[in-house]
């Protein structure tokens, strides 16, 4: 793990600093939680600032260390809830909009957060220090207080559950994901049947997580015919149209979506060969608190 940070004429708050995109990367893919990863980059900073900086020989190992058992204990917490959560649980969206640069390194699809949940907390630990944050096992051994072969053992374990995931990833051509997201969603708000199905991908799946607070498909829809009948059929039968501002979600293209003139919901989408073939609904208010509405509004809209 680079030191090239530690010098100890550097105050901590810039050594911490340099280092928290990169942290708070770590621990969103850990918990799969903007608040939560935020609340853990606090604590960090707590403990970082009660040690003197001048005699770590590694600041961004010991800030790593620190996240990562913050994080882990959290996620253990956090298991037990997930287990008894009201319909599919979704992460947390990252939202940006698209003028800001995207910074790839630091984006972790929302597909991928969702095979996270696969594994057990020790698992994602070590998979996402190794394949994410590209440490070696001898820097993940002492963060875990295991040993280096141990480590080894549960990367493999890891990653015999992770089997779909390609950790590359395909190329995204941001311009190309953001036409398609501006063409769904001005046929959605148009209410334009073949122009929805004409988008999605013949095995189309939409996901949704409303929490049990906001009323969505509790279970998936696959296929263009279904989600294009539901995305109409909530407009009709509620006499509210939608309202799209495009954005980008957890690195990808996406949509903060109004319902009747009041924030709804954050849409994801997952593009294959031209077309979506994955849409994420995230519309529990809970898990959008971070996001920047399109509005003066305060909250998701029940359907």
């Amino acid at each position: 793990m680079s030191g090239a940070t530690d010098r100890p004429d550097h105050a901590p708050l810039a050594l911490f600093a340099g280092e928290r995109g990169r942290l708070r990367a770590l621990a969103y893919r850990l918990l799969g939680s903007v608040a939560e990863a935020d609340d853990v980059l606090q604590d960090a900073w707590l403990r970082w600032s009660a040690v003197e900086a001048s005699a770590v020989a590694s600041a961004p190992a010991l800030l790593t260390t620190i996240v990562t058992r913050l994080a882990l204990d959290r996620l253990r917490a956090a298991r037990a809830v997930r287990e008894r959560y009201y319909g599919l649980w979704l992460p947390e969206p990252e939202v940006s909009v698209w003028e800001e640069e995207a910074d790839e390194a630091d984006s972790t699809p929302i597909a991928l957060m969702l095979l996270l949940e696969r594994l057990g907390p020790d698992q994602r630990a070590v998979f996402v220090l190794r394949a994410a944050m590209d440490l070696d096992y001898a820097d993940i051994a002492p963060i875990l207080g295991k040993s280096v072969e141990a480590c080894r053992q549960i990367m493999r374990r890891a990653r015999e559950k992770m089997r779909d995931v390609d950790e590359s990833g395909p190329p995204r051509s941001q311009t190309a994901g953001r036409k398609l997201a501006a063409a769904f969603a001005e046929a959605s708000q148009r209410r334009d049947y073949a122009g929805i199905v004409a988008l999605l991908a013949d095995e189309a799946q939409w996901l949704s997580d409303g929490g049990g607070v906001v009323r969505t498909a509790i279970n998936p829809l696959r296929g263009p015919d279904r989600i294009a009948r539901f995305i109409l059929g909530v407009q009709r039968k509620r006499n509210k149209s939608y309202g799209f501002t495009p954005v980008r979600v957890n690195g990808g293209p996406g949509l903060l979506v109004t319902f009747g003139g009041t924030f709804h919901a954050v849409w994801g989408m997952e593009i294959a060969d031209g077309r979506i073939a994955r849409l994420y609904q995230v519309s529990n208010p809970h898990k959008l608190g971070h996001v920047v509405r399109p509005a003066a509004d305060t909250a998701p809209s029940a359907l």
